[in-house]
């Protein structure tokens, strides 16, 4: 069901039938077999949106013509907006603690700490 309709709808219909509280209820309400692929799913599969089950037409890359400094510029800005958005108590953001549960974060570049550059790697000094 959900690949063809996609998460937002398959979860609404979940919850009106009062499916959505957990736990396996009886039957089978979606299938991952690729048995049941349609010839003109499978045509279609790589641009439909997964969540809304709509199929789109690929879009253009919107950084494509964009300098280094539009980048960064932009990229300021979002973390401008995602700050007034936590600030103003809209969004709460969070990372994934060690019991694998969200755990909010005072600032969102707290969200960095645990990044690690893959270009800081030490080189591999083993000679044989």
């Amino acid at each position: 069901m959900v690949k063809y309709t996609g998460y937002g709808n398959a979860a609404g219909l979940l919850a009106s039938r009062g499916l959505m509280c957990g736990g396996k209820g009886p039957g089978e309400y979606s299938s991952d077999s690729s048995d049941s692929d349609t010839e003109e799913y499978l045509k279609l599969r790589e641009n439909i949106n997964p969540v809304t089950g709509r199929w789109e037409t690929e879009k253009s890359d919107p950084l494509a013509g964009m300098t280094e400094e539009q980048k960064e510029y932009e990229a300021v800005e979002l973390a401008k907006l995602m700050h007034k958005l936590h600030s103003d108590g809209i969004v709460q953001p969070c990372r994934i603690g060690e019991d694998g549960r969200p755990e909010p974060v005072d600032h969102i570049l707290e969200l960095q700490e645990d990044i690690t550059d893959p270009t800081d790697q030490e080189p591999n000094t083993d000679m044989d």
